[in-house]
């Protein structure tokens, strides 16, 4: 503690933000400083053993459930949170201005510039291959390493601490969270797809999990609204350039890959499939019947927006314009991609009740015109792509389910929104037939 006062004071001085947090090209002088990079690491890494050490159960970013310890455990439990959160999360933002101004990129030294690259033993996780790393000519290549990892490192031991720390009882929702968001969600615009990936498992996940509901409007509707932003402007235009051009022409958020071409392309087709997945396993998270008990089934009578929202995340999200941005595109990769599909169609069906029980005029037009003609595409086997090759790379177990699932929720629109109004369009004919036999009729035109 008398440590963490004295560190924040010197981060948070005019003359330390106007040095080192506003221009990307002043980060030079202390990355590559051995010391500043190796004190860093040991702050960081004492503070999540710290959380660890207050006994949290816990799994990397992904708990099945948030279970809420006392914070008895930390000394002076009310100052000693604050000012470690604080340091750590103006050290993350620190990291994120390597990335953050893309035009002044062009002024980082080459051997910052190649330590922000995806290093080889991360592209060994998705492709056999190697040497995709440019030649290292003229470069410190000790030095180069030992930023890059040091840049890896502390973000996602930073991310970590901050899901362990909303496991611990309301701690972490209790604290002024301006600078949480700014640093969480505003950095996002500039983060690459696997920084952004990793900080959805470590932190926004957790943070969801155990947000208390009176919270929602300080965390969960900021980040969202953040992270739904990045997906329609970005992740959206990342798979419509790959369905439609062969390529997601979004280079700078793969990283700047380097290496021959059909290479990079396969390595950019996994970054994205894993971010898709990320974001896919968030929307489950979100329409999970244990933030949801408000929100009323298929058959009940309609109910007023704002008296759901008290019980559903999906209401209250809803109710504050958080699904202006919706797109198929953004939200699921079009759902191409059947492991993605299979986490976010609990997501689909929240919103088709959510639909139902408000008559929310746009989230029924958007299952009419955005979701139910992706559903219907979704297993078009049609000439070879970029997404019959992402299929192709998939088990058949997977696929079977999946399949299964979509035409579920495919009747399940057809059920609320199509059938009588086909059944009054064709008369008695049509009345005869049942619900089943009207939807195979509607698919094999569609």
């Amino acid at each position: 503690l008398s440590l963490l006062k004295p560190l924040n004071k010197i981060w948070t001085q005019p003359e330390w933000n106007e040095e080192y947090m506003h221009y990307t090209y002043r980060l030079t002088g202390l990355l590559c400083n051995d010391q500043f990079r190796e004190t860093i690491c040991l702050l960081v890494k004492s503070f999540e053993e710290e959380i660890k050490g207050s006994k949290i159960e816990h799994s990397t970013g992904t708990q099945e459930k948030c279970r809420p310890t006392s914070t008895t455990n930390y000394p002076c439990s009310s100052t000693f949170p604050q000012l470690m959160l604080a340091l750590l999360l103006r050290i993350l933002h620190f990291i994120h201005m390597a990335w953050m101004d893309r035009s002044e990129c062009y002024d980082l030294p080459e051997i910052i510039w190649r330590a922000r690259l995806i290093s080889t033993n991360e592209i060994s996780t998705f492709l056999k291959e190697n040497n995709t790393l440019p030649a290292n000519d003229g470069v410190d290549v000790r030095r180069m390493n030992a930023i890059g990892t040091w840049l890896r490192e502390i973000r996602e031991t930073g991310y970590n601490i901050i899901g362990l720390y909303a496991s611990v009882e309301r701690s972490i929702f209790g604290l002024d969270c301006s600078l949480s968001i700014n640093t969480l969600a505003m950095d996002i615009s500039s983060m690459e797809f696997d920084h952004v990936g990793k900080l959805i498992q470590l932190s926004f996940i957790p943070l969801v999990r155990c947000c208390p509901r009176g919270c929602w409007d300080k965390w969960v509707l900021l980040l969202l609204e953040s992270l739904f932003f990045y997906c329609k402007d970005i992740f959206g235009y990342a798979w419509l350039s790959l369905i439609h051009e062969g390529r997601a022409e979004v280079p700078a958020y793969f990283g700047n890959l380097y290496g021959p071409e059909e290479k990079v392309k396969k390595l950019e087709v996994e970054l994205l499939l894993k971010f898709t997945r990320s974001v896919s396993y968030l929307l489950g998270v979100l329409a999970s019947e244990e933030f949801n008990s408000g929100l009323p089934q298929l058959n009940c009578p309609k109910s007023d927006l704002k008296s759901i929202s008290s019980s559903s995340l999906m209401g209250y999200l809803l109710l504050h314009n958080c699904f202006g941005r919706f797109s198929m595109y953004s939200l699921f990769g079009s759902l191409v991609d059947y492991q993605a599909a299979k986490e976010a169609l609990p997501f689909c069906h929240a919103l088709i009740r959510l639909a139902v029980a408000t008559d929310d005029e746009r989230l029924k037009q958007f299952i009419l015109n955005e979701m139910l003609p992706t559903l219907v595409r979704f297993d078009d086997r049609s000439p070879p792509s970029g997404i019959s090759w992402l299929r192709s790379e998939l088990s058949s177990s997977i696929e079977v389910s999946s399949m299964k699932d979509v035409v579920g929720l495919c009747r399940e629109i057809y059920d609320v929104y199509l059938h009588n109004q086909i059944t009054i369009m064709k008369g008695e004919q049509q009345n005869r037939k049942t619900c089943s036999d009207g939807l195979s009729d509607w698919f094999e035109k569609e």
